[in-house]
């Protein structure tokens, strides 16, 4: 995926070297250049449970399949273990990933259960726990009683509006037919995400989350993170160096569990820090939610300064 973005980005092509020996985590090569790079997972080493049993399942789907795919876990998402939710996901992974083209993303519906209870008949709104609580103006016109939804069991919101409308409608079309002190399951869709990465390596499915109780939004655990990655990539530009191994470029790249890339605080956590942290990275990178952004952009770029 960074390999993809960078392309995308500069005009100019690059592609990882999963075959070279380096003192870094990964190559990419541009013509015969090297850029070295380090990579991390916001949530340290733990795996995340149940991801191999799936990845097992997917692949043996995929078999005979070039591509290469991946199903992003979001935060306080949780993996299956035991039938039928174990294939039900895999059924629903598997249509996810059929006729994407490379770089593509696409959401998956999956079902989900909340809760609405209807606690008085005074007033007019409803409150709300989990993802939806930013949405409580939009459930709350027009209502008839006070209400409280539970959504916590929702853990992705719907990229578009139109989806999240359809969502809201329907909660609000339960809350009409409930009574005080009544509670009613609320039938909708989680938005999961599934994409096919820019090339066709490695070849299969990765399941890409963490454990359902890491916090990425955790400012303190973002930083103590962010901080051990920066500093196991100054370890491997030493090491590359009394190798031998020239490079152009070091990037680091750190993996998190979002459900929107957008809610990210890395951007934050690395302004956060004294410059010195980061003074011989060139480029920092966030992969989430089946995208790249940029962190840290370089001060200047080597094939510019040849020109």
């Amino acid at each position: 995926m960074l390999s993809g973005w960078m392309s995308e980005r500069w005009f100019r092509t690059f592609r990882p070297r999963l075959d070279e020996s380096t003192a870094f985590d990964a190559l990419i090569a541009r013509r015969e250049a090297r850029i070295g790079v380090t990579l991390g997972l916001l949530w340290g080493d733990d795996p995340t449970p149940h991801a191999a049993q799936l990845e097992s399942q997917l692949n043996a789907d995929l078999e005979g399949d070039p591509g290469a795919y991946a199903l992003w876990v979001p935060p306080g998402g949780e993996l299956p273990d035991a039938e039928p939710g174990l294939s039900s996901l895999r059924l629903a992974a598997g249509r996810g990933f059929g006729g994407l083209e490379p770089a593509q993303r696409r959401e998956l519906r999956l079902p989900v259960t909340l809760a609405l209870a209807k606690v008085d008949v005074e007033g007019a709104y409803v409150s709300v726990t989990g993802p939806l609580a930013a949405e409580w103006t939009t459930l709350s016109e027009g209502i008839d009683g006070a209400y409280h939804l539970d959504a916590r069991a929702l853990r992705r919101m719907p990229e578009e509006r139109a989806e999240l409308d359809i969502v809201l409608t329907r909660i609000r079309d339960l809350a009409a037919a409930l009574n005080v002190e009544e509670i009613a399951p609320a039938e909708v869709h989680d938005y999961w995400l599934v994409s096919r990465l820019p090339l066709d390596e490695p070849r299969g499915a990765t399941v890409f989350g963490a454990s359902p109780q890491f916090d990425p939004v955790d400012g303190a655990v973002v930083r103590r993170e962010l901080r051990r990655q920066l500093r196991r990539a100054d370890e491997q530009r030493e090491a590359a160096r009394a190798a031998g191994e020239e490079v152009e470029m070091t990037v680091v790249l750190i993996g998190a569990p979002l459900a929107h890339i957008g809610e990210e605080i890395v951007t934050a956590a690395l302004r956060g820090m004294s410059p010195t942290a980061y003074g011989g990275t060139d480029l920092i990178a966030l992969v989430a939610d089946g995208s790249v952004r940029q962190v840290l952009q370089p001060r200047s770029l080597s094939w510019e300064t040849q020109r």
